[in-house]
């Protein structure tokens, strides 16, 4: 006769786990340092359980959704509002103003380095064309961190 085992499902899943791992989840996305995160004490090890955490990323709050995918402590996570990296939009932005205005342009945005926002959040950018200073205000989109622009009318100095 041939003995069996068995493997217990967890109960739930525990706060330490969900925030190590969307610590490194966040780092890696996001190309920084590991951020402190928060979580329920304990999760429900339920597929289909949800719960929110936040982490502070550059100062400020960022919600994390969580899904339960697994009995055996198996979750899913996104943000709950966009991230934006503001060294990859400054790129995303410079490359396509360089197509409206068909020549090189230098761009900084003033915005911290990762950018947490809902849809509708502007902040603005400077936009060099050859000598000629523009402003920019830039608009986040989407969740995903989708961005659209508007080129202010180009003002003389007095």
């Amino acid at each position: 006769m041939l003995g069996g085992c068995s493997i217990k499902a967890r109960d739930t899943v525990s706060a330490a786990s969900l925030e190590a791992d969307i610590a490194g989840q966040l780092a890696m996305s996001y190309h920084i340092p590991k951020p402190p995160v928060n979580c329920p004490r304990s999760v429900p090890a339920q597929v289909g359980s949800t719960f929110t955490c936040t982490a502070t990323v550059d100062s400020q709050s960022l919600k994390v959704n969580g899904k339960v995918t697994g009995t055996r402590g198996q979750v899913e996570v996104k943000p709950a509002t966009a991230v934006v990296a503001t060294k990859a939009a400054e790129a995303d932005l410079a490359k396509r103003l360089k197509k409206t205005f068909d020549q090189a342009v230098r761009l900084k945005c003033q915005a911290p380095a990762l950018l947490v926002a809902t849809p509708g959040r502007t902040f603005g950018c400077t936009v060099m064309v050859g000598t000629i200073k523009r402003q920019l205000v830039v608009s986040v989109t989407g969740h995903s961190g989708a961005l659209s622009y508007r080129v202010l009318p180009y003002k003389r100095a007095k």
